[in-house]
């Protein structure tokens, strides 16, 4: 005879872009977001902020952030914890904002509010590993890696009897194009005084003049065009990971940050071409959840692979990277040249302001959305059987508004009905070209589970 084990809930969300305490909230249509999390049994976010007090050994603002400083008092740790997260990811563009420093003070506050955390650490093999979480219904694991980050943020391994380099698990890329278009390439990089090498019959390497160290790599390929390939060791690793996670837990969580995006449709919404692939691959290595995101877009599709989801990406959850009070002056000078006033008379909001046309009226690839993004998203209810079996998929929507800085960036249910279903519809679209299809039931989306890859 079989025994049964209990049902089990899992909740998803994306990024955490938070930095100030999120337990005092009182409004309803917050509440009941954070609802889905602390009645479920797990739930995993993405730590796309850092925790400390702009001081502590080894902590210093980064010559090279992730775009915006990010930091959280680290009492906001315990508040996630609160609102029922128990598994962070912490591999993303912003794990080393505040160089080592930063990541230690980070991985100290979350060990502290009890959440266990994948993606980051003392050197590779650490920030490679998965992180496990015992729920007392059933064992889960995350491997998390970043396909978006300051090179320097990789993780290193101890080597020789030298230390290993702390920083980030990562899921590299480098370039391939045809002949014709590599060759347009080199031309223009020497016109630029680039350092242009040819290293094999194959493979250049090309980087910024005086520099040979910052190697960015670029293969010759008989496809027509140019692309982003995945490194292979950094695929190699990562799966082997994967299936190690997957041996030792009930449920394998596989999660890439990633910025990238389909340089062939030109829009931010479109996972570029090697995501799919790679996160098929995890679920054949033994993920029976694969969650991408940092597109910002707001929203990518979902996929279902053999039987299990993929979510390219599900949204920002919280979105408070124009709410941070403080910036290192880096910040300001990487904004120079559209400061209004000199920079010691500049406020932190001036300057978040001056960032905005940047995102809005400068871009030339991808171009600018035809209409204004929403700031919206999905929380992910993943239903598992007593059988242990995927049952079913709640696509829980949300928005952000900004009517009041007490709730700017935090994530509420939709006003009303119409905003819903917005959301599910457009997360449907999107979803659409993966075979995957959402209907709508009032106020939540429902995942047909029966179309598989």
């Amino acid at each position: 005879m079989t025994s049964k084990r209990p049902a089990f809930r899992l909740a998803l969300a994306g990024d955490a872009i938070v930095n100030r305490r999120i337990s005092t909230c009182n409004d309803p249509r917050v509440l009941e977001i954070f609802a889905l999390f602390q009645q479920s049994d797990l739930g995993f976010i993405n730590c796309e902020t850092l925790f400390h007090d702009y001081s502590g050994p080894e902590l210093y603002p980064a010559a090279e952030s992730g775009w915006t400083y990010m930091r959280a008092p680290p009492e906001v740790a315990d508040d996630l914890r609160w609102m029922g997260i128990k598994l962070m990811s912490v591999a993303n563009n912003h794990t080393l904002d505040y160089s080592y420093g930063g990541l230690f003070s980070t991985l100290a506050a979350l060990k502290k509010a009890g959440i266990e955390n994948a993606g980051a650490g003392r050197n590779l093999e650490e920030a490679r590993a998965a992180a496990y979480v015992d729920t007392g219904t059933a064992r889960v694991s995350l491997v998390s890696m970043t396909t978006s980050f300051t090179r320097w943020s990789r993780a290193g391994s101890p080597y020789d009897g030298i230390p290993g380099r702390p920083g980030i698990n990562p899921l590299g890329f480098h370039f391939a194009a045809d002949k014709d278009t590599l060759a347009r390439f080199i031309e223009m990089a020497a016109q630029f005084g680039w350092w242009v090498a040819r290293v094999s019959d194959k493979e250049w390497q090309i980087n910024p003049p005086g520099l040979h160290t910052t190697i960015t790599r670029y293969f010759e390929t008989d496809e027509k065009g140019a692309t982003m390939v995945l490194d292979e060791d950094d695929v190699t690793a990562n799966l082997r990971a994967i299936r190690n996670a997957k041996a030792h837990s009930d449920i394998a969580i596989a999660h890439i940050h990633n910025h990238e995006w389909d340089q062939l449709q030109a829009t931010t919404t479109v996972p570029p071409a090697f995501m799919p692939p790679f996160a098929r691959s995890a679920v054949e290595a033994g993920a029976d959840v694969v969650i991408a995101q940092g597109s910002h877009a707001p929203l990518r599709g979902i996929e279902i692979h053999k039987g299990k989801p993929i979510f390219y990406d599900t949204g920002d959850f919280f979105a408070m990277s124009n709410m941070v009070t403080r910036f290192p002056a880096d910040f300001y000078r990487r904004h120079s040249s559209h400061l209004t006033k000199p920079m010691h008379d500049m406020t932190v909001a001036e300057v978040l302001n001056v960032r905005v046309p940047y995102l809005r009226d400068f871009p030339v690839h991808p171009p600018k959305p035809e209409t204004p993004r929403r700031r919206c998203g999905v929380v992910p209810v993943l239903h598992y059987g007593d059988d242990g079996q995927l049952s079913r998929i709640e696509l829980h929507p949300f928005v952000h508004e900004h009517d009041r800085v007490a709730l700017n960036g935090i994530p509420m249910a939709p006003a009303d009905e119409a905003s819903a279903r917005y959301v599910i519809d457009h997360l449907a679209e999107l979803s659409r070209p993966f075979g995957t299809r959402i209907k709508f039931d009032g106020k939540i989306g429902l995942l047909d589970l029966s179309a598989s890859s």
